[in-house]
């Protein structure tokens, strides 16, 4: 995808976060239904010794790898989106790369952000105009 203009930019450098934590968040739950489908899996063969008559759900392991790749696809598109910004940001000189790891990777508000990296918040807001206005023509990858 090309980044055809400032909008564009700036709207890939906030989706950042959101695909941090979405990340985050899909490798917790697919954890947790791992973590659930391998005791219900113990509990199965348990059941199965003291009751052969019983129906089990044999699918576990079938289910455990389909999360497992599905983690996989969550961290291979988190990677590949930080490959795009590591290659971005060898074209910003250290200041906007302060600026904008802070605000769109670490999360950090606007009222923090004078603490953080020690530029007023104006002159924030002009460091990442500047950075933005360099970025605008680049391609990345699809999320």
């Amino acid at each position: 995808m090309k980044l055809n203009d400032k909008a564009q930019v700036k709207k890939w450098l906030r989706n950042l976060t959101l695909i941090k934590r979405e990340m985050k968040l899909k490798i917790d739950f697919y954890n947790t239904l791992i973590d659930d489908f391998a005791r219900l899996n113990v509990s199965d063969k348990r059941l199965k010794k003291l009751k052969p008559e019983s129906d089990t759900y044999t699918t576990a392991a079938s289910n455990i790898n389909f999360y497992r790749a599905e983690i996989d696809k969550c961290r291979e598109k988190y990677n590949n989106t930080l490959n795009d910004w590591n290659r971005l940001s060898e074209l910003l000189d250290s200041d906007e790369v302060m600026v904008i790891t802070e605000k769109y990777l670490k999360g950090t508000v606007w009222d923090a952000m004078e603490f953080k990296v020690f530029f007023s918040r104006r002159q924030c807001f002009r460091i990442i105009d500047r950075s933005v206005e360099k970025l605008v023509g680049q391609t990345v990858g699809e999320w």
